[in-house]
C-alpha cells in the first residue's frame, strides 16, 4: 500500500508541547511526510470517543493514509501496540479497542504486533509511547517501511463493539455516542431510521422533532437534524443540548415515526 497521509489522533491536547513534540520525531525521521492533524482535543482517555473519531473520519482520506491513534490509558502497562491495515487504509493503534468501530467500514486484513525494538527511540519512557514508539514507526511507515519489519501477525485484539440502534417498524430506540464542542448529541442512530417530522424521545421524555435543519426552528429551540456523520444529532438551535439536558454518551434516544 502506497504511503499517503500521515494522520495523528490523539487525547493531548494543544496545551502542552506533546503533540509537537510527536511531530518533530516523525519529521526528523521521515521529513516528507505529510502530517494532518485529525484531533488532539479527544477526551482524556476517552477511548469510545477516539473510536467515533476515527469511524466518521477515515472515509473521507485518501487512500493509503495512515492513521496514528494515542488514546492510550494504558501506556506503561504490559498492553500491545498494533499495527493493520484494510483495503483503504493503515492504523497504528493501542491494543484497547480504539479501532473497533472503524473495522465496521474497513475490515481488517492484516494485523501485526509493533514489537521490533530497533524501530523506536533509543530510551523509550513509561508514560510517552506517542513519542517515543508510536512517532519513530510511524516515521518508518511513512518511508515505507515492510510492515513485515513491524513484528509478528496477531489473530486477535480488542475491539469496542459498536451499539447497534433497535430499528422498529414505527420507533428506532438508541443512545447517544459522543457530544462535540458544540454540545450537540450525537446518537447512533442512522438519520434514515428517523424522518423528517419523527418525534424525539430522550431519556423518557418527548422533547423535540426531526427537522431538515436549524433554520426550521426558532433560537432556543430543541431538534433532531441529520448530523455531519449521517446521524440523527440533538440539538438546541444557537444553543446547547448538552449543557441543558446534562446529556453525556450512553443515554437513551428514541424516534418516533409520524
Amino acid at each position: 500500500m502506497k504511503p499517503g497521509a500521515l494522520v495523528l489522533l490523539t487525547d493531548f491536547g494543544l496545551q502542552d508541547p506533546y503533540v509537537g513534540v510527536m511531530k518533530g520525531v516523525i519529521l526528523g525521521l521521515s521529513p516528507r511526510a505529510r502530517i494532518v492533524d485529525l484531533a488532539h482535543g479527544v477526551p482524556a482517555q476517552d477511548v469510545r470517543s477516539a473510536a467515533f473519531s476515527l469511524m466518521s473520519a477515515a472515509p473521507f482520506f485518501p487512500q493509503g493514509s495512515l492513521f496514528v491513534t494515542v488514546v492510550d490509558p494504558g501506556v506503561g502497562t504490559g498492553r500491545r501496540i498494533l499495527w493493520a491495515r484494510g483495503r483503504r487504509w493503515q492504523f497504528l493503534f493501542p491494543d484497547n479497542g480504539v479501532t473497533g468501530w472503524v473495522e465496521r467500514v474497513e475490515p481488517f486484513s492484516e494485523v501485526r504486533e509493533v514489537s521490533s525494538k530497533d524501530l523506536f527511540l533509543p530510551v523509550v519512557s513509561s508514560t510517552f509511547h506517542g513519542r517515543d514508539i508510536f512517532a519513530p514507526v510511524a516515521a518508518g511507515l511513512s518511508r515505507g517501511l515492510a510492515p513485515a519489519k513491524l513484528g509478528p501477525r496477531t489473530r486477535s485484539w480488542e475491539a469496542l463493539c459498536f451499539p447497534e440502534p433497535e430499528i422498529g417498524r414505527t420507533k428506532t430506540a438508541g443512545e447517544v455516542l459522543v457530544v462535540d464542542r458544540f454540545g450537540n448529541a450525537v446518537t447512533n442512530i442512522p438519520f434514515e431510521a428517523a424522518g423528517k417530522g419523527g418525534v424525539v424521545g430522550f431519556r423518557g421524555r418527548r422533547i423535540g422533532e426531526v427537522r431538515s435543519s436549524y433554520a426550521c426552528v426558532p433560537p432556543g429551540t430543541v431538534l433532531a437534524v441529520r448530523g455531519s456523520w449521517g446521524f440523527v444529532e440533538l440539538s438546541v438551535r444557537d444553543g446547547d443540548f448538552a449543557g441543558r439536558y446534562k446529556a453525556s454518551p450512553g443515554d437513551r434516544v428514541e424516534v418516533s415515526r409520524p
